[in-house]
């Protein structure tokens, strides 16, 4: 119940896409098991893209959108966000562990071109 709390806390940040990245991921994953915190995102989402359609001129609030499809949307575009963040995470490690072995070998190099030379 306290996760709940937390959680719903943050739908706000969510909606408004101030929610830092560190704590994305966690907030989706509970989205998606805790059916009483999606719940309370879809009405939060319903009333904070009603309002905000509700300041557009008369043209575009009868294009109205599918609020549901919106937010399901929105999870899938957060999902996909999560995928690339952990990708990169990912790339950047192999990354470093590349570069540790190439100035490794560079150094063990060096150290047996010395030694040819008679410097060591």
């Amino acid at each position: 119940m306290t996760r709940c709390m937390e959680v719903q806390a943050q739908i706000t940040d969510y909606i408004d896409g101030k929610l830092p990245a560190e704590e994305l991921e966690a907030f989706v994953s509970h989205i998606n098991e805790c059916e009483e915190c999606r719940e309370e995102l879809n009405i939060y989402y319903t009333i904070y893209v009603g309002l905000s359609q509700l300041e557009h001129d008369d043209q575009e609030i009868n294009e109205l959108y599918d609020l549901d499809g919106a937010l399901e949307e929105e999870l899938y575009q957060s999902e996909l966000l999560i995928k690339k963040r952990h990708f990169f995470q990912g790339f950047r490690y192999v990354v470093y562990t590349v570069a540790f072995w190439c100035i490794m070998l560079a150094v063990f190099l060096q150290l047996r071109l010395f030694a040819d030379m008679g410097i060591l």
